[in-house]
């Protein structure tokens, strides 16, 4: 019994390290300002895509908002995968096969997301320029986990 309950709170604590990586991921993606490149530097696009001219934002617009309108189904199936893994934790008698299916189910989910996002990715540079491309490979290339945010001042009281 005993190496079962070891085995039990192992499997827990994985679960919670994968679940806690998995929001901050969606939680990052889905803050203003610029996500993090080191999980995934096809982030960087967001940042070109601010930093661009409105004329040009305007006209690689549309491919960004069938995009988002697509993450909402992402989103929510990421969230099924969690409940999934949620139900095989807590099924008595516990199947370890149930909660590897499951967490299958999520990594799928979450390789799905980031499938879409190189879609974009080569979408959006097919239409840019030279010149745009050279800032979207920088931004995909640089390191934003040392980089100082930039401090904002206290509301006026």
């Amino acid at each position: 019994m005993s190496g079962n309950r070891w085995l039990l709170v192992a499997l827990i604590a994985s679960l919670a390290v994968n679940l806690g990586l998995a929001g901050f991921v969606v939680g990052r993606l889905s803050m203003p300002g610029p996500a993090p490149a080191a999980l995934d530097p096809s982030l960087g696009m967001f940042r070109v895509l601010r930093a661009l001219p409105e004329p040009r934002r305007e006209s690689l617009g549309p491919a960004f908002r069938e995009h988002f309108r697509g993450l909402r189904s992402e989103l929510r199936s990421i969230r099924a995968a969690q409940g999934r893994i949620n139900q095989a934790l807590a099924a008595e008698p516990f199947d370890p096969n149930a909660l590897s299916t499951a967490l299958a189910g999520f990594r799928d989910a979450l390789l799905a997301s980031q499938r879409a996002n190189h879609v974009l990715l080569v979408r959006t540079a097919s239409a840019m320029t030279a010149e745009e491309r050279q800032l979207l490979r920088d931004a995909m290339s640089r390191d934003h986990r040392h980089r100082p945010r930039p401090r904002e001042d206290p509301p006026p009281r």
